[in-house]
């Protein structure tokens, strides 16, 4: 089950909850994924701040589950491996787009 509140996982633990709502998205719901740089409070205060210390702020929402992780620069290519494989295995129930021009031209044809 997940909580109404943000929760903030490792990132193993975000790909393992991800998983999970994409599966309970099967039968019902839809699932956001957003992707935000996060440069920490400095940023905020018109700091200087370097590139590597940026880091990435991934969020889960499904329903009223949220579920979000904080990705550190170096880890960000192992991250993104794990997450599209996972996208790759979920994303197979999507339905076909209607092509309403080849419907058209068939029955103005026939």
């Amino acid at each position: 089950r997940f909580s109404a509140t943000m929760v903030l996982l490792d990132s193993d633990g975000f790909l393992t909850q991800l998983t999970r709502m994409l599966e309970k998205s099967r039968e019902k719901g839809v699932v956001y994924v957003t992707m935000k740089r996060y440069a920490g409070p400095e940023a905020k205060k018109g700091g200087a701040v370097d590139p590597a210390d940026c880091r990435c702020l991934v969020r889960a929402v499904l329903g009223n589950g949220k579920v979000s992780t904080m990705i550190a620069a170096k880890d960000h290519r192992r991250f993104m491996k794990s997450y599209a494989n996972i996208m790759k295995v979920s994303l197979d129930s999507l339905k076909k787009k209607e092509r309403r021009r080849a419907e058209k031209k068939k029955a103005g044809v026939a």
